[in-house]
């Protein structure tokens, strides 16, 4: 699979190119402000995954707007976006009323106005810049590349693994005591020496991947990533919140439904997941028309046919 191997080779540079310039720029950026050395890494990766992948969109010919997802109209990709960003953050709420009552996650404190207004500021925050250059990338880039070599089932085959492997990377922390010029290569071999004992990472890995898989399953059956960056920002806005504003619980019986990885992903991710693709599929017939690339294209088609229609006339 020759696009999959371009874009896996890409952001395999970009993290090596991280951890390369990682200590400098962590020595730097302490003067600015207290940034922890895997947060640095980690966007340091980004730009440098952000650079690679444009040159590759380039080459690989899929640097158009509609390659890349954005084909809708732009007024309404913002408003499918909208929309379901918010049914993103109701399902999203719903897993979290879950772990909530399950006493999987407890808050940790009363929460003021001005708290809450932070959280939710930060949260809007992550969710928006998460969405964008996941789905860009993801759903967007890979996505049709992918399908124009082997179709879309391999596209999302392919993209939601890779989906789920790269959210181990940078989520190990180092002391900035312990920080050094190998520090940022030390980094990324322990983000994903995890993964080489299957069992401890298990269910936060088919977590990822069901959420990957529901996100591919957005794309096909639109052609574009509106409804994809909706619903990715809808969720990490409440699970950032929930992050942040509670810690891990014992759970009792439910235990198990929550990993140890974070203490927030885990098996009750699946039927979550499985429920969405489900509603998905089932409604498509009322939703996907809108939302889909062919259903503006209809309507442009159709505008222009009025157009020419109303020229006709009013030239007789």
């Amino acid at each position: 699979m020759r696009a999959f191997a371009w874009f896996f080779a890409t952001l395999l540079a970009a993290a090596l190119v991280a951890a390369a310039l990682s200590y400098p720029v962590f020595e730097l950026s302490r003067h600015l402000a207290a940034w922890p050395f895997h947060r640095v890494v980690a966007r340091l990766a980004m730009l440098a995954a952000a650079g690679g992948i444009i040159l590759l969109c380039r080459r690989l010919g899929i640097a158009s707007k509609s390659a890349l997802g954005y084909g809708l109209p732009w007024r309404r990709f913002v408003k499918v976006t909208l929309a379901w960003g918010l049914i993103g953050g109701v399902t999203a709420a719903l897993g979290a009323a879950f772990l909530l009552l399950a006493h999987l996650r407890i808050a940790t404190q009363a929460l003021s106005a001005m708290a809450v207004l932070r959280l939710l500021l930060a949260g809007l925050g992550s969710g928006i810049a998460v969405a964008l250059i996941e789905e860009t990338v993801m759903r967007g880039a890979m996505h049709t590349a992918i399908a124009r070599e082997a179709g879309q089932l391999a596209a999302a085959l392919y993209t939601a693994p890779l989906f789920a492997v790269l959210h181990f990377f940078a989520r190990v922390h180092i002391a900035p005591e312990q920080v050094g010029w190998m520090s940022g290569f030390d980094l990324i071999a322990r983000s994903f020496a995890p993964l080489a004992t299957p069992t401890l990472v298990l269910d936060a890995f088919l977590a990822w991947l069901a959420v990957g898989l529901v996100l591919s399953l957005a794309r096909v059956l639109t052609g574009n990533i509106a409804v994809c960056i909706g619903l990715h920002a809808g969720w990490v806005l409440v699970l950032r919140i929930l992050s942040d504003a509670t810690a891990p619980g014992g759970g009792g019986e439910f235990a198990g439904w929550v990993g140890a990885f974070d203490g927030l992903l885990g098996y009750w991710i699946l039927p979550w997941s499985a429920c969405i693709a489900g509603a998905l599929w089932l409604t498509r017939g009322a939703w996907a028309a809108y939302a889909s690339d062919a259903g503006a294209a209809s309507g442009a088609s159709a505008a222009r046919r009025s157009s020419r229609s109303s020229g006709s006339s009013i030239s007789r």
